[in-house]
């Protein structure tokens, strides 16, 4: 078993079928197939846990065979918090069912028929890399076990070690500082309810609403000092109108 880079330390739980169970450190292979590779990050299964060199706990977590379970935290270097993801893999397992036996009149979950539907936007929200940074800062998913880790330790955008997950539950995002960048939460994979997003200045927030994964109805936009700025209405994801409130405040809608 190759040594670890002082970094690079973690520990991962082995749940298998064999007569035995405990904390083990498995193998990072430094050369051979992305097959392989592939395969390394697939078994992963039990508590995951990944430190910076400074000791500070990087990211927590749960894999079940490879997939995200629960609760999946990460954190700056400067030990404040980076961000909160909340996975199913049961109802992951459910969703890729759903997929290979699909009937219109058989689906108990949206992600199913937005997936026939618009396949091309459920692999976007189903791919784990596109959680957490934009695809052009980020290496894309395939990428070695030993390398995912070494850029989460390397610079701000964060590698999962996991390929796919199914969001399910609280989604946070904060910045550096630890305070809040944006919050809301996913039903079975697509965005779902009550959002806050922050613009990247810290000047404006919009809060609105998601369902099935499209805005729907009213999304306010605030400063900082919560003065209503703009509405826009929107159905099923579409912009029907819009009204300032305040005039010449202009920022990505």
């Amino acid at each position: 078993m190759p040594c670890l880079p002082m970094k690079l330390l973690f520990l991962i739980k082995i749940l298998c079928a064999c007569h035995f169970s405990g904390i083990a450190q498995p193998p990072l292979p430094d050369s051979g197939s992305d097959q392989q590779h592939n395969k390394n990050k697939k078994s992963l299964n039990g508590p995951w846990k990944s430190w910076y060199e400074n000791g500070q706990v990087l990211d927590s977590g749960l894999l079940k065979k490879g997939i995200p379970d629960g609760k999946w935290m990460g954190w700056h270097r400067n030990g404040k918090p980076q961000f909160i993801r909340t996975y199913s893999a049961d109802r992951w397992t459910r969703f890729q069912n759903e997929k290979t036996r699909y009937h219109p009149k058989r689906v108990s979950m949206p992600i199913t028929k937005l997936y026939h539907d618009d396949k091309d936007r459920v692999v976007k929200y189903t791919t784990a890399i596109n959680s957490f940074c934009a695809i052009k800062n980020c290496l894309v998913p395939g990428e070695e076990l030993r390398q995912s880790i070494d850029n989460n330790s390397s610079q701000e955008h964060y590698h999962p070690v996991f390929e796919n997950g199914l969001l399910h539950g609280v989604f946070v995002n904060y910045f550096p500082d630890g305070t809040l960048k944006d919050s809301g939460n996913y039903n079975s994979g697509l965005p779902d309810g009550l959002w806050i997003k922050w613009t990247a200045n810290k000047e404006y927030y919009w809060k609105g609403y998601y369902h099935h994964g499209s805005k729907n109805n009213e999304w306010k936009l605030y400063s900082a000092n919560d003065k209503l700025i703009r509405i826009l209405f929107f159905k099923e994801g579409k912009n029907l109108w819009r009204k300032d409130i305040k005039e010449g405040v202009e920022i990505d809608e």
